[in-house]
């Protein structure tokens, strides 16, 4: 009798300790997802200092990304925020996707754009600014600009694409901003991305457009954040 109350003793205190450590993990993970989610979107907003370090580029019809470029004054700056803000969107991206808390899909499509963000800041910058250099416009449209120039291109639409993704799987799964909203900022964003596409080939107001797109993002990624914290530590006590 002595033996089974012991053994019984022991199973509950195994049982108490990995839900301890269940917890502790939720716990950390937690952070791991709101720390870089919110550091992803300061990063991501950068663009928002453009004006004073470059103001040569033109905020209307200028795209973003032309901050960065190569030959730009301070794009070393601009790469380094783009870059290190996709490394933290990717990780917390892997860190949602450990806590089982939501849908696969909307982690992987956050993870996507992660990836594709840390390669438009670190890998395929713009070689040049086309709006405010004729020259580079000209050897943009004669195709005799670095492959890396044209890449860029194909990583920021995956980049928009990936984060579509995770607007809609998170939503869906009721893991990111609340259901509604979540659908919302899914389809204002989208809307801003197709607005941005149709300036970009009508030649103005791509920049207006794009950054009320960059604007939807970074917002939606502090939201994911604190919604997220907020939901962990109603599940199950787990104090975030």
């Amino acid at each position: 009798m002595q033996w089974t109350i012991d053994a019984d003793l022991t199973t509950l205190g195994q049982f108490m300790l990995a839900d301890s450590d269940a917890r502790v993990a939720a716990r950390w993970e937690a952070r791991a997802v709101a720390g870089c989610c919110v550091g992803a979107a300061v990063l991501y907003s950068l663009w928002l200092l453009g004006p004073w370090i470059n103001p040569d580029l033109d905020a209307l019809n200028g795209y973003v990304s032309e901050f960065a470029a190569r030959d730009q004054p301070g794009s070393r700056l601009f790469r380094f925020g783009d870059g290190l803000a996709g490394l933290l969107a990717a990780a917390a991206a892997v860190a949602g996707i450990r806590s089982g808390v939501g849908g696969v899909v909307g982690w992987s499509g956050l993870l996507v754009f992660g990836v594709a963000t840390g390669l438009d800041g670190a890998l395929t910058p713009m070689t040049c600014a086309s709006y405010v250099d004729s020259g580079c416009a000209v050897r943009e449209l004669v195709g005799a600009l670095p492959a890396t120039h044209a890449v860029h291109e194909m990583t920021s639409s995956v980049a928009a694409l990936g984060m579509l993704v995770a607007m809609g799987g998170l939503a869906k799964s009721g893991t990111g901003p609340r259901a509604r909203w979540g659908w919302a900022w899914c389809a204002l964003t989208g809307l801003a991305t197709v607005a941005t596409l149709g300036a970009l080939w009508m030649g103005a107001g791509a920049g207006v457009t794009q950054r009320v797109q960059l604007g939807l993002i970074a917002t939606w990624l502090i939201a994911l954040a604190v919604n997220h914290a907020r939901r962990t530590r109603s599940a199950g006590g787990v104090d975030v």
